[in-house]
């Protein structure tokens, strides 16, 4: 029983992770399903944690989605994620237009 509990909680916790990044590239279901050869019920019921997934599955979601397999299924870097993009977001309110300006700039060189 323990098991099981387990294995929904970490079901759950994958399904959360690739709906967050999903929605953080402005992807669709069909969109991000469709790339990694997955149909958009497939990944419906793996966001929603009800479904259990192949790693192939697992390894092409996380190519589509430009994040290395093991930070997909690192349990403790949502947290850690958050916490930073909140830094972030109280940093980049403070700053004037043309300072964001740049910095998107800066950041879309990095992301190349």
């Amino acid at each position: 029983m323990k098991t099981d509990m387990r294995e929904n909680e970490a079901l759950k916790v994958i399904g959360d992770r690739i709906r967050t990044l999903r929605n953080a590239q402005g992807l669709s279901k069909a969109q991000l399903a469709d790339s990694a050869g997955m149909t958009p019920r497939h990944l419906h019921d793996v966001e929603a944690g009800k479904s259990n997934i192949t790693f192939a599955y697992l390894s092409a979601l996380a190519e589509r989605l430009s994040i290395p397999l093991a930070e997909l299924l690192d349990f403790a870097e949502p947290e850690a994620r958050a916490a930073v993009l909140r830094e972030l977001h109280s940093f980049l309110e403070d700053q004037p237009l043309n300072e964001l300006l740049f910095i998107r700039r800066a950041l879309r060189m990095l992301k190349r």
